[in-house]
């Protein structure tokens, strides 16, 4: 399993991606390409001889109404979880492949390629597994995922430590009132970890890359 050391960067990639998340949400401009289904919505009525349901109304606008309905119970993702994560599943494939094979132990090429692209996939499959089966918010089911993440992470190094800090990340992302707030302190959890990490013992070629 190697150095537990070199988690150092998966932690602080999580907690960069974290303050971009909130730098762009901070920033001025119109954001109304993040929601879904907003109370503005109105379904589009077909020119066609639809078939009308019960009510008199048609077929299409019934089911636009529907989704509508469903849709609008979960709240959308303020913070651009999704892609922050993605990003982050890149950058860290890419680190650990650096990592093992200037440690001598690369693995094989296209094991290693199937399993990044089904952990980038696996990202908005368990986000929307998370919206239709257990009606979790947007930025809580993002946070769950950052902490499932990191979990994979404290079982693949075998790290108490490492073990640890997803749960606090999830207090203090969900439990904080301001969003954006909460995303600044858990980023500064995350660095603080990663210096943690770095801390413990020499450095060697496998924990630098």
């Amino acid at each position: 399993m190697g150095s537990s050391r070199r988690s150092w960067f998966p932690l602080a990639a999580l907690g960069f991606a974290l303050l971009v998340m909130v730098a762009v949400e901070l920033l001025p401009g119109d954001r109304t390409f993040g929601t879904v289904a907003g109370p503005e919505y109105q379904p589009v009525r077909s020119l066609g001889t639809g078939g009308l349901g019960g009510t008199g109304r048609p077929d299409n606008e019934l089911s636009g109404i529907a989704f509508a309905t469903a849709t609008d119970v979960v709240p959308s993702a303020t913070l651009g979880w999704l892609a922050g994560l993605a990003c982050v599943v890149l950058a860290v494939a890419g680190w650990y492949w650096l990592s093992l094979r200037r440690a001598g132990t690369a693995p094989r090429p296209v094991r290693f390629v199937l399993g990044t692209l089904g952990a980038l996939a696996a990202v908005p499959l368990l986000d929307l597994v998370g919206a239709l089966e257990l009606r979790l918010p947007g930025d809580v089911r993002g946070a769950l995922l950052a902490a499932l993440g990191l979990l994979l992470l404290a079982a693949y190094e075998r790290s108490w430590f490492l073990a640890a800090v997803p749960v606090v990340f999830v207090l203090v992302t969900v439990v904080f009132p301001a969003l954006a707030a909460g995303a600044l302190v858990a980023a500064g959890l995350l660095f603080a970890a990663a210096f943690a990490v770095l801390l413990r013992g020499p450095v060697t070629a496998a924990d630098t890359a």
